[in-house]
């Protein structure tokens, strides 16, 4: 009967050494990427003045029929959605992706990542949907 205790023991004692082995390895490799991405998030605040700016900019492009501006708490992308009522020119899309960031803080254009999304309303568009991308240390957005 003490053979058979010390077998169980031991099999105890080695199953909760693998248990805290996959632990270890699991905080170390996956946990430890996870917050490193979103670093210091809490020192970078996006207020609503910073987003009703964007959106007012935006919105001076008559054909623009909505924005919709999405920023996760624990995100470093924000992403800025227009539809427009009727096609243009892809340039002024363009030209106007980059205005509208720039009533970000420079910290803030420096932190995030933004994503620009842009469709039309005209279902025989040629042109839209788009999207842009531009990468915290770009000046510029990428499409």
């Amino acid at each position: 009967m003490n053979k058979k205790y010390i077998k169980w023991a031991v099999i105890a004692l080695v199953s909760i050494l693998i248990i805290v082995l996959i632990f270890l390895i699991y905080q170390n490799i996956f946990a430890g990427n996870k917050n490193s991405r979103n670093k210091d998030i809490d020192n970078y605040k996006i207020v609503n003045n910073e987003l009703n700016a964007v959106e007012d900019k935006i919105k001076e492009l008559e054909q623009v029929k909505s924005v919709d501006i999405h920023k996760n708490r624990n995100s470093k992308i924000i992403k800025i959605v227009v539809v427009l009522k009727e096609d243009v020119s892809f340039d002024t899309i363009k030209t106007l992706a980059n205005q509208s960031i720039a009533n970000f803080s420079e910290e803030n254009r420096e932190y995030y990542d933004f994503e620009f999304y842009v469709d039309s309303e005209n279902t025989e568009s040629e042109v839209y949907p788009k999207i842009g991308y531009k990468f915290k240390s770009n000046s510029e957005f990428s499409w």
